[in-house]
């Protein structure tokens, strides 16, 4: 058994394509590939139905992906305390949180949640499905994530409840120059406007998807990534337009570089919710952070 196919394997899990997934760990098809070929012999079934797009996990290849997050995240921890870099505070409460919110809404929200001191916290990056997958698997305590309110439900309601700790907004923007906004929609199909996009895998990606089917724009992508802040990098520099966080392009907007373009219908109001597994007791530091957030949100109702 190595390691690393079980890291290829939870790349393939996540993004759900054998290409994308290979070029997330920066490695080729085919020896991404092997890897997952090894993982099946290794185990004697078939994890993968490859014959589905986008690529669906087998019922043995669930089972394995449950173990293996907890495998690799447990022996990442080992590794990092034998290596002497392990700084982790004593009763840190671990929060999975998206990287666009880890740098826009938590410094601030966070700083509220404690008494006279913060609390201390292990800041853990995952995606939306990441996750969800650490939290009710025991790799995290609470999650941060965006939500759409009026798309489907995300996550079971029977597993996980949540607050609703903030606000946010995803809407298109433009670079601008000399007081202008150098790209407008909808575009045209002789000269479709270039765009940065998040890959469909992407929560905020599905959320645009949402938007978009019910306008006839003329599109040409031109950047697909899921890191938002850089998609948000790509639109300043000018090279599309894409759809952003409020929250993450207000400091361009206030510098004159972005501007919003396109009307309401092209945006989405988004909560940033707090999740905890359902009914199940919380250590006295996480209860303190639940709590708190808890009494935030209502004392601003």
């Amino acid at each position: 058994m190595d390691i690393g196919w079980l890291e290829s394997f939870l790349a393939l899990a996540e993004h759900e394509s054998f290409t994308r997934a290979a070029a997330a760990q920066h490695i080729s098809q085919p020896a991404f590939s092997r890897r997952i070929r090894a993982l099946e012999l290794w185990f004697g079934e078939a994890l993968v139905d490859r014959s589905t797009f986008p690529v669906a996990l087998t019922p043995a290849g669930a089972k394995v992906r449950a173990s293996a997050i907890r495998t690799v995240a447990g022996l990442g921890a080992i590794r990092e305390e034998l290596r002497g870099r392990h700084r982790t505070p004593r009763g840190a409460v671990r929060v999975a949180v998206a990287q666009t919110l880890a740098t826009t809404f938590f410094p601030a929200w966070w700083a509220c949640c404690g008494d006279q001191r913060p609390v201390p916290c292990s800041l853990l990056p995952a995606n939306t499905l990441h996750g969800y997958d650490m939290l009710v698997h025991g790799s995290c305590d609470l999650m941060l994530a965006y939500a759409d309110p009026v798309g489907p439900p995300v996550f079971p309601d029977t597993e996980l409840e949540w607050l609703v700790v903030g606000r946010d907004r995803l809407a298109p923007y433009s670079s601008v120059t000399a007081g202008h906004a150098d790209f407008a929609l909808p575009g045209t199909a002789s000269n479709p406007v270039p765009v940065v996009t998040h890959g469909s895998g992407a929560f905020l990606g599905q959320v645009t998807d949402r938007l978009l089917s019910g306008h006839d724009l003329h599109l040409s992508p031109i950047v697909q990534s899921e890191l938002t802040s850089a998609l948000a990098a790509l639109v300043q520099a000018g090279l599309g337009i894409g759809w952003l966080p409020e929250d993450l392009a207000s400091p361009g907007v206030a510098a004159g570089m972005l501007r919003e373009v396109g009307g309401p219908s092209l945006s989405a109001e988004l909560e940033i919710r707090l999740f905890r597994v359902r009914r199940q007791r919380m250590p006295r530091h996480v209860a303190t952070v639940w709590h708190r957030a808890a009494g935030l949100v209502a004392g601003a109702s």
